[in-house]
């Protein structure tokens, strides 16, 4: 920061009004006052958790809390199945917790594609992670040592009881849009996300957001891309914009799970004529040679004119391995572009 001559406040920000910043101290009081021609909003998001739910930190987690345990717990209920879930489950899993892992969907990982998430589902159980899909959760509270969650699996199922030392909610994030200012300046808002055009202004001139502020995807590289949109249209010029169908999506579980474009779900529902291709780890030497023969790459590309609409892959390194997706998608390659490029 010193070097690029950037000036480091540490203290709450305020927007009293517009082009002016006031930063607060632990009273609640102002200590300076800026003002500036553009300000840019990166306030981020923090766990949400059911509702008459309260994360207390102690029995029940958010994932911020899950991150800072100083022993490994005997057991762990985990209420969402999204990637904040399934990372936390495999986690601690492999530290010899019994987890069991509650979504309401009827899948792991509901945005990526169904056969990969049905994959991880498998992989968990052979892994001795308990996962029940179509959990709504009815009730939790507090039991002597641990927490209790009354469950009801599926439309006709009977509602069980799951105890466990702790309970970490990964139900989703909320945006830190609160407090700070931006209500009375009647920013627009969609349930509490900053609405942002394709240069990240928002409805009020020289006010900007990025990241997980102005809603999914929530992903750090995300941010990234945002803010250099955002400073790029300060500094007059003019970027295209995100193109968020090419934004990869990653989770950092044991099989990873990474994918960019449509799920074969999508692409059909959005009127494609698919063709779907599909190339297990286990028939590639090198994963074999690796010991990581677990795991797949599932291709859906348009029948027509094979234009490749999204790569999908669960296995080792599959974080990694889908930049090349992300690249042939940026590049609108096909599937005889891909093939005759030797790897």
């Amino acid at each position: 920061m010193r070097k690029n001559k950037v000036t480091v406040l540490a203290g709450r920000g305020v927007i009293p009004a517009a082009g002016q910043v006031e930063v607060r101290g632990a009273d609640g009081k102002p200590r300076e006052g800026l003002t500036a021609k553009n300000i840019l909003l990166a306030t981020g998001s923090r766990a949400q958790s059911l509702p008459g739910v309260a994360i207390d930190g102690k029995k029940i987690l958010s994932s911020t809390e899950a991150m800072l345990l100083d022993s490994i717990p005997e057991s762990m209920i985990i209420v969402g199945g999204g990637a904040v879930g399934v990372e936390f489950a495999y986690l601690y899993n492999a530290y010899g917790t019994k987890v069991t892992l509650l979504e309401m969907l009827p899948t792991l990982l509901p945005n990526e594609d169904q056969e990969i998430s049905e994959q991880l589902r498998r992989s968990f159980q052979k892994q001795g992670i308990q996962v029940l899909l179509g959990a709504k959760v009815e009730e939790v509270k507090t039991a002597g040592k641990g927490v209790q969650v009354s469950v009801q699996a599926g439309e006709a199922g009977e509602p069980q009881n799951i105890t466990g030392e702790l309970l970490l909610m990964a139900v989703g994030r909320q945006p830190n849009s609160d407090g700070i200012g931006i209500e009375e300046l009647k920013v627009e808002l969609d349930h509490g996300f900053v609405k942002v055009d394709k240069t990240m202004r928002s409805s009020v001139p020289g006010l900007y957001a990025i990241g997980d502020v102005i809603g999914a995807p929530l992903l750090a590289h995300v941010a990234s891309a945002e803010g250099i949109v955002a400073v790029e249209t300060m500094a007059g010029q003019s970027p295209a914009g995100l193109n968020y169908a090419n934004i990869p999506s990653c989770t950092y579980c044991q099989p990873q799970v990474a994918s960019v474009g449509l799920t074969e779900e999508q692409a059909k529902k959005e009127g494609h004529e698919v063709r779907v291709g599909r190339f297990p780890f286990r028939a590639s030497g090198k994963a074999l040679a690796l010991g990581e023969e677990e795991g797949m790459v599932k291709i859906v590309a348009a029948a027509k004119h094979g234009a490749i609409l999204g790569v999908h892959i669960i296995g080792a390194d599959a974080t990694e391995q889908i930049a090349e997706a992300g690249l042939a998608l940026t590049l609108e390659a096909t599937l005889e572009e891909i093939a005759a490029t030797v790897h």
